[in-house]
């Protein structure tokens, strides 16, 4: 009988198929084939990482978005914009405008004195001085020994006087009279004696003479939108001043604050602060006006600004009718339109 070539070839192929799955390397169990009805997926168990450990003495980097040129000229003139909604002598005010609320404020200074973290503060009542007042200075801190202070006149670095701290309940305090003709910048330079180290703290501050006093105030009358408040000075040198103050509700809540500009003779002198209707809106009587703020502007380049000072803290402006005032809005000057519109180009690029 003769050999089917057909049998030979199923022989053959069998054969090599036999060969190669006993030696052909193992294959894992867990993987199918593509024509398997049903599919065994692993099972996939969560892998528990270990904590971050953060090292506190390791800075960390913080991304921080770049604000270019554009950018700052983009919110300046969203600022200005803003402003040129109320005349600028006649501008908004609020709780969080702190430089305009306690314009004359001292920010206290503080330093490390150990490892262990403790510091010692000081401060002083004010930053700039008006002839007669007096100079308080206050220092904060544990373990204070006892401590003086020295006022030095910074132009020459002489030393005017020296006080000695004393120690209160919270705090230790140093006082001073002022003198006429003080120089007017001035450093207080404060050491204390804490644990037996030796502490410095320098503190700048002014001392000036008064050009002029603010007296008082005519009664409120209305002109258009605005409310005129006549302020009455006493002027010591003649010169081109400016007149700033707060005005507040019924509720000593902010309303606005005031600017006025005007050149002086020596002499009685008067000025007008205006409160444009805008900011008046929705506000209760009586309003009081304080915070006053009179300068003799730098007639020039190295000139000095001079100060003034006020007889009078606070003025309470009574019976002023609010429907007296026109509904005029403000409408801002071309110079002010101009000014916005260089500010915008420069937000553009331009």
């Amino acid at each position: 009988m003769k050999s089917n070539p057909f049998l030979k070839r199923v022989m053959a192929i069998s054969i090599i198929a036999i060969i190669s799955w006993v030696f052909w390397p193992s294959i894992p169990h867990n993987l199918t084939t593509a024509n398997e009805q049903i599919i065994e997926v692993q099972e996939i168990k969560p892998i528990k990482l270990p904590a971050k450990i953060i090292n506190p003495n390791i800075p960390l980097a913080i991304k921080t978005k770049t604000i270019t040129s554009n950018d700052s000229a983009t919110l300046v003139a969203k600022a200005y914009a803003a402003e040129l909604n109320f005349p600028p002598y006649s501008q908004p005010l609020t709780e969080s405008d702190f430089d305009r609320l306690k314009p004359n404020h001292f920010n206290p200074q503080s330093i490390p004195v150990d490892d262990s973290g403790n510091v010692v503060s000081a401060s002083l009542s004010k930053y700039r001085y008006i002839y007669p007042e007096p100079v308080l200075a206050t220092i904060v801190g544990e373990n204070i020994d006892h401590a003086e202070l020295e006022l030095v006149d910074i132009s020459t670095g002489e030393l005017i006087l020296t006080r000695i701290f004393e120690k209160g309940d919270v705090s230790w305090r140093s006082q001073f009279d002022g003198e006429k003709n003080i120089p007017t910048q001035l450093q207080a330079r404060i050491k204390a004696y804490i644990n037996g180290k030796n502490v410095s703290i320098a503190l700048a501050l002014q001392y000036v003479d008064s050009v002029a006093t603010l007296e008082s105030f005519d009664p409120a009358f209305h002109q258009d939108a605005d409310m005129i408040l006549t302020a009455n000075l006493t002027t010591r040198e003649a010169g081109f001043y400016r007149i700033r103050a707060n005005i507040f509700d019924a509720k000593h809540q902010p309303i606005a604050h005031l600017v006025s500009k005007k050149k002086l003779g020596k002499g009685n002198s008067h000025m007008d602060l205006k409160v444009h209707q805008s900011v008046l809106k929705g506000r209760k009587a009586p309003f009081y006006l304080s915070t006053f703020f009179i300068e003799l502007m730098s007639p020039a380049p190295g000139k000095i600004t001079k100060y003034g000072d006020s007889a009078i803290k606070e003025y309470v402006i009574k019976n002023f009718v609010l429907s007296s005032l026109s509904e005029i809005s403000y409408q801002s000057s071309e110079q002010e339109q101009q000014r916005l519109l260089l500010l915008q180009n420069m937000a553009d690029g331009r």
